[in-house]
């Protein structure tokens, strides 16, 4: 999300209700960081003057409809097998 400073009145409503702590008030205005911004609308549905509006930071991904943490999907196929290894070494012990 971004905001557009120009039209912010820095009433602060987007501020209190950041559910990730994301915007704070640089200068009397609304500060989005980008990085902790998980682009939930929050802030753009209470804000009263359309000041913020969504910002796509990786249309690359949307459009190649990749997965959203390949890294993640392929850990747990490795703990699966690593589980499944453990298990047959239990059992050829016995």
């Amino acid at each position: 999300m971004m905001v557009d400073r120009e039209i912010c009145v820095g009433c602060g409503a987007c501020v209190n209700l950041c559910p990730r702590l994301a915007i704070r008030f640089i200068e009397d205005k609304s500060f989005i960081d980008r990085f902790s911004c998980i682009e939930c609308g929050t802030c753009q549905a209470l804000c009263g003057v359309d000041a913020i509006y969504p910002e796509c930071r990786f249309p690359e991904v949307i459009l190649l409809n990749v997965p959203s943490n390949p890294y993640e999907a392929s850990q747990k196929y490795a703990t699966h097998e690593i589980r499944n290894s453990k298990s047959e070494a239990r059992n050829n012990t016995k």
